[in-house]
């Protein structure tokens, strides 16, 4: 099955992708080790990527925009690492919806 494509944030993303951008901005904190982070967004890692002059280049978030989860850019929020491989305790988080 061919993938479709689209252009999002100036960038040629993977039909649906905008919509994780979207709901990734509603994930303002992640719980790690029992404590509630801010994320943190794409410009303000400790280092630079670029974001003054392009979007991320995993995720295609903006400067200032929250990164799609699992992005390789993402700093942890905790320690600063990438979060996506630091040593973090990370809490699962709980879907809203199915939380009733």
């Amino acid at each position: 099955m061919k993938q479709k494509f689209v252009e999002y944030n100036g960038r040629r993303v993977i039909e649906g992708w905008p919509e994780k951008i979207e709901a990734a901005q509603a994930e303002r904190t992640y719980s790690i080790g029992g404590k509630l982070f801010a994320r943190v967004p794409y410009g303000k890692e400790g280092e630079d990527w670029g974001a003054d002059s392009h979007p991320c280049g995993d995720c295609a978030v903006l400067k200032g925009q929250l990164h799609v989860p699992n992005c390789d850019i993402e700093a942890c929020a905790a320690c600063g690492g990438q979060a996506l491989s630091c040593d973090c305790d990370y809490d699962e988080q709980e879907d809203d919806e199915d939380a009733t």
